[in-house]
C-alpha cells in the first residue's frame, strides 16, 4: 500500500559518498534511504550539493564535502546525520587505527555536532555517541536501519523451488547444508572465525559474500589475503558482488552466520532474515535490543559449531528459527521506515 503523498513537500539534500564503495552497510543504507523517499514521498531530492537552499540536509558519510555542506548551510537548513560510524566500529576495519583514530575521533565529534539531529542506528550506537564522543543526548534519536522488501523477501511458498533452482545455477548439491556470511573481509567481521569454523565442519559448505572495498588500507590486509588463498574446499569467498544478486545467495543457503566482533547495527542480518534463514550471531550487546529473541548466539567457535550442528540435525529447531527470522524481517519494513523519517523531517520545520 502506497503511503499518502499529500505531505509537506521539501527540498532534501542527501550527503553520502558511500556508493563509491559498494559492499558495505552504509552503501546499502544510503541507497535505501533514497529509494523510500522517491517511492513513498513527494520531495525534491538532491545529492551531495555544497551550496543551495534546502529544507533538509541528511548526511550518511563523514567526508570533507559533507563537512563543508553542513558548515556552509549552518543557518539555512535543518541538518540530520545518520550515525553509522562510531570510533569503536573503525577498530579492526582500517589499518593503523592506533595512530589516526584519536584525531579522527575529534573530527567525528565536530562533524556530528554540526548537525541539529543525530539518528543513531541502534541503542548501543547512541550510548557510544554519548559516552565516547560526548554528544548531547537531547539531539540523538534512534532510527534503526531497514531493508527493501522488494529486494530481500522470499515468499515461504516459493522458497524451496527457488533454493533448488539457485543451487543448480551456482553449482551446489540439493543435499548440501550451506552456511552463508556477508560483509567486508576484515578482522572486525569475524572472518577468521568463519574460516576456522569451515575448516572444522567439512560436512557443510560455507560461503562468504563480500570483499575488501578499501583494498590494502583494510586492517589485517595481509592476513585476510592469506585466508582467501588458503581457504578449504568447502569455503568460497565470492568477493564483492552487485547488490541485486545478494538475494540469490540468501535463497540458496540454509543458515546465516555472522561472527562480527563489533557492529553498530548489522543490516545484512535483516536481509538474510527475509529469506527465512536461521540467524547465528556473536553474543554482542548491540543485537539484544534490535534482534532479540529472533536469533541464536554464541561466545566462541565451540558454541558456533554446536549451534550449526544442532540446526543441521534438528528439523524442529531449524523450522522454529526460520519462523523467527521471518518475524524479525517484518519489523524492519521500508514503508514503516519512511513514515518514521517523514515524521522526523516534518518535526524539523
Amino acid at each position: 500500500m502506497a503511503y499518502n503523498k499529500e505531505v509537506i513537500k521539501m527540498k532534501i539534500n542527501i550527503l553520502s559518498i558511500a556508493e563509491k564503495y559498494p559492499g558495505q552497510g552504509v552503501y546499502s543504507a544510503t541507497k535505501d534511504h533514497k529509494f523510500i523517499l522517491k517511492k513513498y514521498g513527494n520531495h525534491e531530492i538532491y545529492e551531495n550539493k555544497i551550496f543551495g537552499n534546502y529544507d533538509i540536509l541528511h548526511a550518511h558519510t563523514v567526508n570533507l564535502k559533507t563537512f563543508f555542506s553542513l558548515l556552509f548551510n549552518k543557518n539555512k537548513s535543518f541538518k540530520i546525520f545518520t550515525a553509522h560510524i562510531v570510533p569503536n566500529s573503525l577498530k579492526g576495519s582500517l589499518k593503523y587505527s592506533f595512530i589516526w583514530l584519536p584525531f579522527f575521533r575529534l573530527y567525528l565529534k565536530l562533524m556530528y555536532n554540526l548537525s541539529d539531529k543525530i539518528l543513531a542506528v541502534s541503542e548501543e550506537t547512541k550510548q557510544e555517541l554519548i559516552n565516547d564522543l560526548g554528544i548531547n543526548e537531547e539531539k540523538i534519536q534512534i532510527f534503526r536501519n531497514f531493508v527493501r522488501k522488494d529486494m530481500f523477501f522470499t515468499n515461504p511458498e516459493s522458497k524451496n523451488k527457488l533454493k533448488k533452482e539457485l543451487r543448480d545455477k551456482y553449482g551446489y548439491s540439493q543435499d548440501d547444508f550451506i552456511v552463508i556470511g556477508s560483509g567486508q573481509i576484515q578482522p572486525r567481521k569475524g572472518v577468521q572465525d568463519f574460516y576456522e569454523i569451515a575448516k572444522k565442519n567439512k560436512d557443510m559448505k560455507f560461503i562468504w559474500v563480500g570483499g575488501m572495498p578499501f583494498k590494502n588500507a583494510t586492517e589485517g590486509y595481509e592476513k585476510m589475503n592469506k585466508i582467501l588463498k588458503n581457504s578449504p574446499n568447502n569455503l568460497k569467498f565470492t568477493g564483492t558482488i552487485d547488490r541485486e544478486y545478494m538475494i540469490d545467495y540468501y535463497r540458496l543457503a540454509d543458515v546465516f552466520f555472522l561472527p562480527s566482533i563489533h557492529e553498530t547495527f548489522g543490516l545484512v542480518v535483516i536481509e538474510a532474515a527475509g529469506s527465512g534463514l536461521p540467524i547465528i550471531l556473536r553474543n554482542l550487546e548491540v543485537y539484544k535490543k534490535i534482534f532479540s529473541p529472533h536469533y541464536l548466539s554464541g561466545n566462541n567457535n565451540e558454541d558456533f559449531g554446536n549451534i550449526l550442528n544442532n540446526l543441521k540435525n534438528d528439523k524442529n529447531l531449524y523450522n522454529s528459527y526460520k519462523d523467527e527470522s521471518y518475524e524479525l524481517f517484518s519489523k524492519y519494513d521500508d514503508e514503516m521506515a519512511f513514515k518514521k523519517i517523514e515524521k522526523i523531517y516534518n518535526s524539523s520545520l
